[in-house]
């Protein structure tokens, strides 16, 4: 999807007068619940470390890959798809932290001006992954040519990084970093399988020898064995008193057979409702018959297929058709309609879905207003969204998903019961977590963050998932998207970028990064009309205890050379553009003193940052004077800043700390 697509959807396109929802708290329980749903489905692994850990099996020349890592801070990791180069990559990133904060990936579009391997956005402690299996040629050349620089760094801030290669172009590695490259091989498939299956609580099978037809599709790309599991679960489910072996081979045939099968039944109905209807069951499986009814009569509509038959009265009726339909399984309008077959609906759906290009784009409009029928419960019609997001993202429909997370988070949520807007975020999540679609929707929440007149509840859509999905892979790429949004948002709304920014910078790397991106700002000064409002964001954001907090191994963030600089920085800012926000600043930073154990750390930020002029000075002793007078005022504190301002100064006063055995606290 190239970014020209995505730019036709940048605007809204509610049309409507009135609010668009009834208030914050409507939209915040819609996320809450299908947040809970994307989390039973799998589509957001709150903690994708610990998954990856239950089910990775070390591939060949793993213990390679993690003597060059270590040894040279680097490793490129080439292999044949499916290999599992990726899992690899990151489990030996995770080994050497399992701290998930040290974690960041850099995105993979050299087309964006926020991505590339900039050195100056290395941390101390990262532990980096950069993927390039699906990037493109221009990509590939940008990347090689950052390479050089972000490695130079990597050995002074305590970082690691792995790059998975694609499969066909090793020779991306030149001569400079052959050294690096590491070919993994497959790990053993029956270790991969047994580990799946225990990591769903499923008893693998003792015995070694597989049946021939199971071993030769474990062969296959790594992913299809959790695909495969994944029916063995539901097979174990719905059938307990079976064993492991009874429920692989129904899976295996699940997912080996069915498509021939299905593409025969299809390639036997000659009649265009006959084959709609067919269709209409598998992406409505578990639906009423009357919802299967009227869908299929949508697709018939949209397709014009109507003007070839005839009229509805001289038709057989719908439960004849559908009985009509080999491995259709219905009883009557009121009951469920499904297949005899396990999982053949899924091998239908993706037979029309991968044999009709041309219709794709009509299959995601049918499908958006086929369940608008009452007919439809909100469960069929999650179920429904969830099939449809599947085939169109593994299709390629990227443009028609993205059209529709706008067009659905911008529905009337009065007269649409507000599923719409839960179907924009399961949308939305699983195009950002599609591995070759992913870069299009981080694009998309990128371009909305900006737009100016925003509806609250996208952007409300955006600070969720910037939070819980961009995050934790891609740090530096939420934080400026809730920083553009922050920037734009309403003040009463909730939760809003500003908080989910706070929030963030709670943890002590993503608060790093969140200094960073408004030193930044400061520093280049091309923002003059977001100004007062980075400002307000900055000292909002910054909280003074988590800056001085360490861990005994590790010295205070704000004690940090590069931290210390971008934090008088910022100060300095807020001094000169925002003298009301600078008071409240100092108020709250004198209180935080009492209870840190790095008191002169602080206090020193401040007389440094007010360094520039002596006026700065003086309204940062009288600010702290009337402080000491308040309930919360300490003129212990006060007092000691006034002996750091006498310093700054040239003045030599007599010796004073709050702490007698302070530590150095200036880097």
């Amino acid at each position: 999807m190239s970014e020209t697509d995505i730019e036709e959807i940048y605007g809204p396109v509610h049309t409507g007068s009135g609010d668009l929802y009834s208030g914050s708290t409507v939209v915040m329980n819609i996320l809450r619940e299908t947040t809970e749903y994307l989390r039973s489905s799998g589509l957001i692994p709150h903690d994708e470390f610990r998954w990856l850990k239950r089910r990775f099996v070390p591939p060949q020349h793993f213990g390679l890959a993690r003597d060059r890592l270590n040894g040279t801070r680097t490793v490129l990791l080439h292999g044949a798809v499916g290999s599992g180069r990726r899992s690899a990559a990151k489990m030996l990133l995770h080994e050497l932290s399992e701290d998930t904060g040290s974690f960041a990936e850099f995105a993979d579009e050299a087309a964006f001006p926020e991505n590339g391997l900039f050195p100056e956005r290395v941390k101390p402690g990262q532990r980096l992954l950069l993927d390039l299996t699906h990037s493109d040629a221009d990509t590939l050349r940008a990347r090689r040519r950052e390479l050089p620089a972000l490695r130079a760094v990597l050995d002074e801030r305590d970082a690691y990084l792995a790059v998975v290669l694609p499969s066909h172009r090793r020779d991306w590695a030149d001569e400079e970093l052959t050294e690096h490259v590491v070919t993994i091989g497959r790990p053993s498939e029956h270790l991969v399988l047994q580990r799946h299956l225990a990591a769903r609580e499923i008893t693998p099978p003792e015995r070694d020898d597989l049946p021939e037809e199971l071993t030769r599709y474990l062969k296959g790309p790594l992913r299809d064995i959790d695909r495969l599991v994944e029916l063995v679960e539901r097979l174990g489910q719905s059938h307990p008193d079976g064993d492991v072996f009874a429920w692989l081979h129904e899976a295996l045939v699940a997912v080996t057979e069915r498509r021939a099968q299905a593409a025969k039944q299809v390639e036997n109905l000659s009649e265009g409702r006959q084959r709609a209807v067919l269709f209409a069951a598998a992406m409505c499986h578990d639906a009423s018959a009357d919802a299967v009814f009227f869908a299929a009569q949508k697709l018939v509509e949209l397709l014009e297929l109507t003007d070839r038959e005839a009229p509805r009265l001289e038709q057989r009726g719908h439960l004849a058709q559908l009985g009509d339909l080999v491995g259709v399984d219905v009883v009557d309008h009121g009951q469920p309609v499904g297949f005899t077959s396990f999982a053949y609906d899924r091998a239908v759906r993706s037979h029309f879905w991968e044999n009709y290009p041309d219709l794709r784009s009509s299959f995601c409009t049918w499908i958006e207003e086929a369940i608008r029928s009452t007919s439809f419960t909100d469960r069929d019609r999650q179920r429904v969204v969830e099939r449809l997001l599947d085939h169109a993202l593994r299709t390629g429909c990227v443009l028609d998903v993205a059209q529709r997370i706008a067009r659905w988070s911008n529905l009337d949520q009065q007269l649409y019961s507000g599923y719409w807007m839960r179907f924009a975020e399961q949308a939305l999540v699983a195009g950002l977590r599609d591995e070759e679609h992913a870069a299009s929707f981080r694009r998309l929440v990128y371009l909305w963050s900006w737009y100016e007149n925003l509806p609250q509840q996208v952007g409300q859509l955006i600070v969720h998932v910037c939070t819980e999905v961009i995050a934790p892979n891609f740090p530096e790429q939420a934080i400026v998207r809730l920083h553009q949004r922050a920037r734009r948002e309403g003040e009463s709304v909730e939760p809003s970028a500003r908080q989910a920014l706070r929030k963030l910078a709670e943890e002590r790397g993503m608060l790093r990064r969140v200094i960073a991106r408004f030193a930044a700002e400061f520093r280049n000064g091309r923002n003059e009309r977001w100004l007062l409002v980075d400002l307000d964001l900055f000292v909002d954001v910054l909280d003074p205890t988590r800056l001085t907090e360490d861990t005994g191994t590790t010295k205070p963030l704000a004690a940090e050379p590069v931290v210390w600089s971008q934090l008088v920085l910022g100060l300095r800012t807020v001094m000169i553009h925002r003298a009301e926000s600078a008071r409240w600043l100092v108020d709250r930073w004198l209180t935080a003193v009492g209870r840190s154990r790095h008191p002169d750390l602080l206090l020193r930020l401040l007389t440094e940052a007010a360094d520039y002029e002596p006026r700065a000075l003086g309204a940062l002793h009288v600010t702290a004077r009337h402080w000491s007078r308040t309930a919360e005022g300490d003129p212990r504190v006060a007092e000691r800043l006034t002996h750091l301002i006498d310093e700054r100064q040239g003045i030599d006063p007599a010796a004073y700390t709050l702490v007698p055995n302070a530590e150095e606290t200036r880097p």
